[in-house]
């Protein structure tokens, strides 16, 4: 009898070792107004990551916080300064694909600095190619680079849940 249910099991049950699909939910942006200490800040968020059942595939939660250089008197970006932030996220969201699972989850713009979020599947990097390309973007814009261990991710749940 043991057998039989081992079997079905290995069968017909989830594999918790591996994401459910879809691994990449379907894009769903939205963005919301926050009140900061600072003033007040957007934040762009994949809403399709709501509900997502694969949190605890992709517990590292990267984060870049880039200085804005040109800002508008409510210390947020200028349409100009829109275009260099957007290109270096999307430098930095390649750089990280190229050796990590990354879910984009979001962006909040406050005063005098946008904030990035991703989820990976490991904290790994080869530290001399981190420092490179980052020291790189650093000739750009001021940023600050973290990582941080968030399997329920917490870090998001004001967005997303």
């Amino acid at each position: 009898k043991r057998l039989y249910i081992f079997m079905f099991k290995k069968l017909f049950g989830r594999n918790r070792n591996k994401p459910v699909e879809p691994v990449f939910p379907e894009e769903n942006f939205s963005i919301f107004q926050v009140n900061l200490e600072d003033g007040l800040a957007f934040a762009t968020i994949n809403t399709g990551y709501d509900h997502y059942p694969n949190k605890r595939h992709f517990p590292w939660c990267a984060q870049v916080e880039l200085t804005i250089q040109d800002k508008n008197s409510n210390g947020h970006r200028t349409d100009e300064e829109a275009v260099i932030l957007n290109e270096i996220e999307e430098k930095i969201t390649g750089f990280l694909k190229q050796s990590h699972a990354v879910h984009a989850i979001g962006r909040v713009t406050r005063n005098g600095a946008r904030d990035i979020m991703y989820y990976l599947d490991n904290p790994r990097f080869n530290q001399q190619e981190l420092k490179n390309f980052f020291d790189g973007i650093n000739a750009i814009r001021n940023l600050n680079f973290t990582i941080n261990n968030d399997p329920t991710w917490n870090l998001v749940g004001a967005f997303i849940k």
